[in-house]
């Protein structure tokens, strides 16, 4: 099965972007989306991304794949970032959902090691966030 139809059974409104795929999904059902995608041979994960924006904690999981990158994008509420981890399905996810953490206060629901990677423990809470 071809990486579009693949990526269209996980969203109809699938969008092409020269050599990159984007997904928006619900946070509700991300975890379900990638262990999908995983299941079709999407194996490798290159990044997660955040930025805090008015509507929310946009969060993006950047997964490759031969035919191009597959960027599936999601919102968290201000008020309560969180997600379930994903390194049962990417272990190399694991300092990217750290640095959320970090960066975002996002919570990350069953990280095995959610310590702080980059800054100090008496740095600013989630210093990537505008408010």
């Amino acid at each position: 099965m071809g990486i579009e139809k693949v990526l269209r059974e996980v969203d109809s409104g699938m969008k092409k972007e020269g050599g990159s795929f984007w997904i928006t999904v619900k946070k509700e059902e991300l975890k379900k989306r990638l262990k999908y995608l995983k299941a079709s041979g999407i194996n490798r994960i290159s990044s997660i991304t955040g930025v805090d924006t008015e509507a929310g904690i946009e969060v993006i999981y950047h997964l490759w794949h031969d035919e191009g990158f597959i960027n599936l994008k999601t919102l968290l509420p201000k008020d309560r970032p969180e997600t379930d981890t994903i390194i049962d399905l990417f272990p190399g996810a694991n300092l990217f959902e750290r640095e959320l953490m970090e960066m975002l206060g996002v919570r990350i629901r069953g990280h095995p090691n959610p310590k702080k990677l980059f800054l100090s423990e008496d740095s600013p809470e989630s210093p990537l966030r505008k408010s």
